[in-house]
């Protein structure tokens, strides 16, 4: 049958697998010794092992934190998918169920259907064509099922620790054509003693590499008046609600987006530090405090950290302060840097940590996840970017991003597929995408992924090892 025959054949199927997928709630959190990353992971993980093992190929659990649905070649090298089964937490703002999925106007919406489980659904639909036509490789196909990568990726580190790495691999966690390159990621927290003053309480956002959509200040001994006041007063007051009771609540809203795209996003602690760093009823001290958030964070490109850069390979720097909270008498702040490839994490943590030191402010600890890059001018990158303009028809190039996919942690590997770069969203700015409300994909993108997926198979069955 033909491949694109095949497809729309299987489209039903395909999306009904990454409904049910979807319908679980997995957020990685931490769990128990059995179920590392909590229930829903497991779950969902049990869930995919068991339609995998339908379908008639082989599966492993590898203890809870990922697994495998494997479809053997004649050699025992393997060709690697990598795909995650959680997810982000779903937040607020959604005009749909996040985790009952809908399918509206060529749309699949739902937590989940762009980041991660619709792309392994067309990633396992693609290997159920290559089993059921019975084509011959001479690699073993792996995809693997992730369930926290979201959270810091210890998933694929416990794997890689306790399991080779296939010979190449890609992952379905970007956009079409081919991504060979992803800048380094550098992660931590600042901290301050909370001043003597109003303040007893800050929080905002809900993950770590989200801008926030909402942020909250409490407040004690001041008067409800002289907030709304001072709110009213504001070029923005819109953006703000007072809530009076035995303390007083200042909400900020803002839009979300991810970390390694934060343009068009509106970060709602930003725009509450803004507020607080000027506000007559609080005291100096927490006026500086707020300073930082507010300067530090005042630019998604590290401007107001004094750590802007950029290069031709891999674009320019991002900074984001994803959550923030007060806990044991300390306001706490994180962030998230997407730096290029050709930056170093120990410059930035410096830097950074000197800027902060003029506010009060200290730098508690940083992660470093290394840039990652492969040559773009390799036999595979070509061969899978002429793939991609074949199949749809577009003239489209290899590029670099700051987004962070399991490609960093393997050996040689890329992201590919199965977003469109440049696609609009059948939603207003600030929804539809991977971390935000309604999160959503374009039905026609998981069919045309499973189409160059089940290609680029055995293209990749022929170019890897020659």
């Amino acid at each position: 049958m033909d491949v694109k025959e095949w497809v729309l054949s299987q489209r039903e199927n395909m999306l009904d697998t990454a409904m049910e997928l979807m319908k679980i709630r997995s957020v990685s959190e931490p769990g128990t010794r059995e179920h590392p990353y909590g229930e829903g992971c497991a779950m969902v993980l049990d869930k995919a092992l068991e339609i995998g093992k339908q379908m008639g190929f082989e599966t492993e659990n590898h203890d809870y934190r990922c697994g495998s649905i494997l479809m053997p070649g004649r050699t025992g090298q393997e060709i690697g998918i990598f795909v995650h089964l959680d997810v982000v937490h779903e937040g607020n703002g959604w005009t749909t169920e996040p985790y009952k999925p809908v399918i509206k106007d060529g749309w699949l919406y739902g937590r989940g259907s762009a980041d991660n489980k619709g792309p392994a659904a067309a990633a396992l639909y693609s290997m159920k064509y290559l089993k059921e036509q019975e084509v011959p490789l001479e690699h073993t196909i792996r995809l693997y099922l992730g369930c926290s990568e979201e959270r810091g990726m210890e998933d694929i580190e416990y794997y890689t620790s306790h399991y080779p790495a296939p010979e190449f691999s890609f992952t379905p966690d970007a956009s079409f054509p081919v991504c060979y390159g992803e800048k380094g990621i550098l992660e931590g927290e600042f901290s301050c003693a909370m001043p003597e003053g109003h303040v007893t309480g800050f929080s905002a956002g809900v993950a770590s590499n989200a801008v926030p959509a909402e942020a909250r200040v409490w407040l004690s001994r001041t008067g409800c008046d002289a907030v709304r006041d001072y709110v009213d007063s504001l070029d923005n007051p819109q953006d703000f609600t007072v809530e009076g009771g035995s303390q007083i609540v200042i909400k900020a809203a803002g839009k979300t987006a991810h970390a390694a795209f934060p343009e068009g996003s509106d970060s709602a602690a930003v725009k509450l530090a803004h507020m607080l760093a000027k506000a007559p009823f609080l005291t100096e001290e927490e006026q500086a405090c707020f300073r930082f958030l507010d300067q530090g964070f005042a630019d998604y490109y590290g401007e107001g950290m004094g750590i802007a850069f950029e290069d031709g390979l891999s674009g320019s720097l991002t900074l984001v302060g994803g959550m923030a909270r007060t806990e044991r008498g300390r306001f706490i702040q994180n962030f998230n840097i997407r730096y290029p490839v050709t930056a170093g994490a120990e410059a930035l943590v410096k830097q950074m940590s000197a800027q902060a030191g003029k506010y009060g402010w200290i730098l508690d600890w940083s992660r470093d996840n290394p840039p990652c890059v492969i040559d773009p001018e390799s036999p595979v990158v070509k061969e899978l970017t002429a793939l991609c303009r074949q199949v749809l028809g577009t003239e489209t190039k290899a590029y670099s991003m700051g987004g962070g996919t399991y490609a960093r942690k393997l050996p040689n590997a890329v992201a590919f597929g199965p977003g469109i770069r440049g696609q609009k969203k059948p939603c207003p700015p600030g929804r539809g995408g991977g971390h935000q409300p309604d999160e959503c994909v374009k039905i026609e993108n998981l069919t045309n992924a499973m189409v160059i997926y089940i290609e680029a198979l055995k293209r990749l069955d022929v170019l890897i090892g020659e």
